[in-house]
């Protein structure tokens, strides 16, 4: 996964490592720079699944052979527009030309620039757009709460949801 900057990667990569924490075998490293080569590497080393980075530090490792990239099955871009607004998107470019075949690309962007939509046309085999319209409707009739279940509790609890009748 490619991110534009140092603290989206480390949050996304810390997200990943959550989600994943009761898969077995599923490893999560963050790349990005002011980060010490050593600890990287032996991250790298552990033959990680899930790799999340900056578009500069990965171009590097990538560079210096340390990141193979030949078993890749997809790659996410978050936040294109920003990797194009940083001056970012020749090292996407770069990298996304050594990913192979057959691999999914999913690009998240608020914007669709022209730069990003020749990435798509480039890298992209049938790419679809999905425009999510930001309608923020906020309804003064609605509250929110939440309770903390533990255990054999979780049934007797749901039931006494709004609408079941037990409240």
């Amino acid at each position: 996964m490619l991110a534009p900057t140092r603290e989206l990667a480390v949050q996304v990569a810390e997200a990943m490592t959550d989600f994943s924490k009761h898969m077995r075998g599923v490893n999560v490293v963050a790349l990005y720079g002011g980060q010490r080569y050593d600890v990287q590497l032996r991250a790298l080393r552990q033959g990680p699944q899930i790799v999340v980075g900056t578009p500069g530090r990965l171009l590097d490792h990538l560079k210096r052979g340390t990141l193979d990239l030949s078993k890749l099955s997809g790659l996410v871009l978050d936040e294109a527009d920003e990797m194009l607004r940083m001056g970012f998107i020749e090292d996407v470019e770069t990298i996304m030309a050594q990913i192979p075949e057959g691999h999914q690309t999913a690009l998240f962007s608020a914007t669709m620039p022209e730069a990003i939509r020749r990435i798509t046309r480039r890298f992209m085999k049938e790419p679809q757009e999905v425009r999510i319209q930001s309608s923020v409707t906020t309804r003064p009739d609605i509250s929110q709460s939440y309770w903390t279940v533990w255990g054999m509790r979780k049934n007797e609890a749901a039931g006494a949801f709004p609408g079941s009748g037990r409240l």
